[in-house]
Protein backbone atom coordinates (compact mmCIF):
# COMPACT_ATOMS: atom_id res chain seq x y z
CA UNK A 1 0.00 0.00 0.00
CA UNK A 2 1.29 3.45 -0.82
CA UNK A 3 0.51 6.89 0.57
CA UNK A 4 -2.12 7.59 -2.14
CA UNK A 5 -4.29 4.63 -1.10
CA UNK A 6 -3.67 4.89 2.66
CA UNK A 7 -6.68 6.11 4.68
CA UNK A 8 -4.42 7.54 7.40
CA UNK A 9 -2.44 9.55 4.84
CA UNK A 10 -5.43 10.75 2.82
CA UNK A 11 -8.12 11.19 5.46
CA UNK A 12 -6.26 11.85 8.72
CA UNK A 13 -2.99 13.59 7.83
CA UNK A 14 -4.11 15.39 4.65
CA UNK A 15 -7.78 16.12 5.42
CA UNK A 16 -7.67 16.09 9.24
CA UNK A 17 -10.79 13.93 9.26
CA UNK A 18 -10.43 12.75 12.88
CA UNK A 19 -10.75 13.84 16.49
CA UNK A 20 -7.12 14.93 16.77
CA UNK A 21 -5.53 15.08 20.21
CA UNK A 22 -1.93 15.93 19.43
CA UNK A 23 0.21 16.88 16.47
CA UNK A 24 3.80 17.87 15.85
CA UNK A 25 6.05 17.92 12.77
CA UNK A 26 6.48 14.13 12.68
CA UNK A 27 3.46 12.60 14.40
CA UNK A 28 -0.25 12.82 15.00
CA UNK A 29 -2.49 11.29 17.68
CA UNK A 30 -6.25 10.91 17.24
CA UNK A 31 -9.21 8.94 18.50
CA UNK A 32 -9.70 5.51 16.95
CA UNK A 33 -13.09 5.69 15.24
CA UNK A 34 -13.72 2.00 15.98
CA UNK A 35 -12.28 1.67 19.50
CA UNK A 36 -12.08 -1.42 21.66
CA UNK A 37 -12.55 0.90 24.68
CA UNK A 38 -13.70 4.51 25.00
CA UNK A 39 -10.60 6.70 24.83
CA UNK A 40 -8.70 4.38 22.43
CA UNK A 41 -6.07 6.59 20.77
CA UNK A 42 -3.92 5.96 17.70
CA UNK A 43 -0.48 7.54 17.31
CA UNK A 44 0.95 7.63 13.79
CA UNK A 45 3.86 9.08 11.89
CA UNK A 46 2.71 11.69 9.39
CA UNK A 47 4.89 10.07 6.74
CA UNK A 48 3.79 6.74 5.34
CA UNK A 49 5.50 3.60 6.65
CA UNK A 50 3.69 0.30 6.44
CA UNK A 51 5.10 -1.50 9.46
CA UNK A 52 7.93 -1.87 11.93
CA UNK A 53 10.27 -3.15 9.22
CA UNK A 54 10.28 0.05 7.17
CA UNK A 55 9.86 2.82 9.74
CA UNK A 56 13.14 4.67 10.47
CA UNK A 57 14.39 4.54 14.05
CA UNK A 58 13.95 8.27 14.69
CA UNK A 59 10.31 8.23 13.51
CA UNK A 60 9.62 5.04 15.46
CA UNK A 61 11.00 6.72 18.58
CA UNK A 62 8.95 9.86 17.96
CA UNK A 63 5.70 7.84 17.74
CA UNK A 64 6.45 5.99 20.97
CA UNK A 65 7.49 9.16 22.81
CA UNK A 66 4.15 10.76 21.89
CA UNK A 67 2.34 7.73 23.35
CA UNK A 68 4.36 8.13 26.54
CA UNK A 69 3.54 11.87 26.70
CA UNK A 70 -0.17 11.25 26.16
CA UNK A 71 -0.47 8.30 28.57
CA UNK A 72 -1.08 10.37 31.74
CA UNK A 73 -3.73 12.49 30.01
CA UNK A 74 -5.51 9.42 28.68
CA UNK A 75 -5.45 7.72 32.08
CA UNK A 76 -6.91 10.77 33.82
CA UNK A 77 -9.40 11.79 31.16
CA UNK A 78 -10.85 8.29 30.87
CA UNK A 79 -10.63 7.57 34.63
CA UNK A 80 -8.66 4.46 33.71
CA UNK A 81 -6.62 2.16 35.93
CA UNK A 82 -4.11 1.03 33.32
CA UNK A 83 -3.19 1.11 29.63
CA UNK A 84 -2.63 -1.35 26.82
CA UNK A 85 -0.14 -0.08 24.29
CA UNK A 86 0.23 -2.21 21.21
CA UNK A 87 1.17 -2.32 17.59
CA UNK A 88 0.28 -4.88 14.89
CA UNK A 89 2.39 -5.71 11.84
CA UNK A 90 0.70 -7.37 8.87
CA UNK A 91 -2.78 -8.65 8.13
CA UNK A 92 -2.15 -11.95 9.92
CA UNK A 93 -1.32 -9.93 13.04
CA UNK A 94 -4.63 -8.03 12.73
CA UNK A 95 -3.17 -4.86 11.19
CA UNK A 96 -6.14 -3.29 9.39
CA UNK A 97 -4.58 -0.07 8.11
CA UNK A 98 -1.21 -0.62 6.50
CA UNK A 99 0.30 2.53 7.98
CA UNK A 100 2.46 2.13 11.09
CA UNK A 101 0.36 3.04 14.13
CA UNK A 102 0.42 2.54 17.86
CA UNK A 103 -2.71 1.77 19.88
CA UNK A 104 -3.03 3.38 23.31
CA UNK A 105 -6.03 1.82 25.06
CA UNK A 106 -7.23 2.89 28.51
CA UNK A 107 -8.27 0.02 30.78
CA UNK A 108 -10.35 -0.37 33.92
CA UNK A 109 -9.75 -3.11 36.48
CA UNK A 110 -12.22 -5.96 36.27
CA UNK A 111 -13.34 -5.09 32.77
CA UNK A 112 -12.36 -7.64 30.14
CA UNK A 113 -11.54 -6.33 26.71
CA UNK A 114 -13.58 -8.08 24.08
CA UNK A 115 -11.39 -6.75 21.25
CA UNK A 116 -14.59 -6.18 19.29
CA UNK A 117 -14.58 -2.72 17.83
CA UNK A 118 -17.24 -0.31 19.02
CA UNK A 119 -18.89 2.23 16.76
CA UNK A 120 -18.92 5.64 18.38
CA UNK A 121 -20.51 8.84 17.23
CA UNK A 122 -18.45 11.83 16.20
CA UNK A 123 -19.73 13.52 19.36
CA UNK A 124 -18.45 10.71 21.58
CA UNK A 125 -15.05 10.79 19.87
CA UNK A 126 -14.86 14.58 20.15
CA UNK A 127 -15.81 14.51 23.84
CA UNK A 128 -13.10 11.96 24.65
CA UNK A 129 -10.52 13.86 22.59
CA UNK A 130 -11.37 17.15 24.33
CA UNK A 131 -11.03 15.53 27.76
CA UNK A 132 -7.67 14.00 26.87
CA UNK A 133 -6.39 17.24 25.31
CA UNK A 134 -7.40 19.16 28.43
CA UNK A 135 -5.54 16.74 30.68
CA UNK A 136 -2.53 16.87 28.35
CA UNK A 137 -2.60 20.67 28.19
CA UNK A 138 -2.78 20.86 31.99
CA UNK A 139 0.64 19.16 32.19
CA UNK A 140 -0.40 16.76 34.91
CA UNK A 141 2.07 15.68 37.60
CA UNK A 142 2.55 12.05 36.58
CA UNK A 143 3.84 11.12 40.05
CA UNK A 144 0.18 11.31 41.17
CA UNK A 145 -1.03 8.73 38.66
CA UNK A 146 -1.10 5.10 39.70
CA UNK A 147 -1.40 2.32 37.15
CA UNK A 148 -3.05 -0.73 38.66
Amino acid sequence: MDRKSCVFCTEIVANRNAAIIYEDDLTMAFMDNAPVEQGHVLVIPKSHYSNILDIPDDIYSAVHLVAKKLAPAILLAMNADALNIGQNNGRCANQRVMHYHLHVIPRKCGRQIEWMRKILTTGELDEASQNIRKMFDDRVDISKIKIV
